[in-house]
């Protein structure tokens, strides 16, 4: 059995230990990865980007700008990965720009990137939107 866990609240964790606990007195054995991808702090900061991208520009909301963003920046981070490369040779490459923006919304892009990758997604969007962050006190 293989499951895959996705823990941001309480009650994630405490299900959590429960079914690995479960599989272990079912089994005596269980083998669990534990990955950092991300951190509430980054995710934050990157819907705040969004949210000062489209209010510097009238014609966008925050969706759009993520979907900009994700597109522009984050597809060619994922795209170094053989696989992903691979996956959006057969999908993404076959559609018009605006296309591609509205599938946008089905691809995980910045939810499946390392921290240094997402640190390397939301560096770009800083250089070429260098406002970003820059109320901050």
């Amino acid at each position: 059995m293989l499951n895959k866990y996705r823990i941001n609240t309480r009650q994630k964790l405490d299900d959590f230990i429960e079914d690995i606990a479960n599989m272990w007195v079912a089994n005596k054995y269980v083998i669990a990865t534990l990955s950092d991808k991300r951190t509430l702090p980054q995710n934050s900061l990157k819907s705040v980007f969004y949210k000062e991208i489209s209010d510097r520009r009238a014609d966008s909301t925050p969706k759009d700008i993520e979907r900009e963003c994700k597109l522009n920046y984050g597809i060619p981070i994922l795209r170094r990965r053989e696989m992903e490369n691979w996956l959006y040779e057969r999908t993404l490459d076959k559609l018009n720009y605006e296309q591609k923006l509205k599938i946008m919304d089905t691809f995980k892009v910045t939810s499946d990137m390392s921290v240094d990758e997402l640190k390397e997604y939301m560096s770009t969007m800083q250089s070429d939107y260098p406002f970003l962050g820059s109320n901050k006190g």
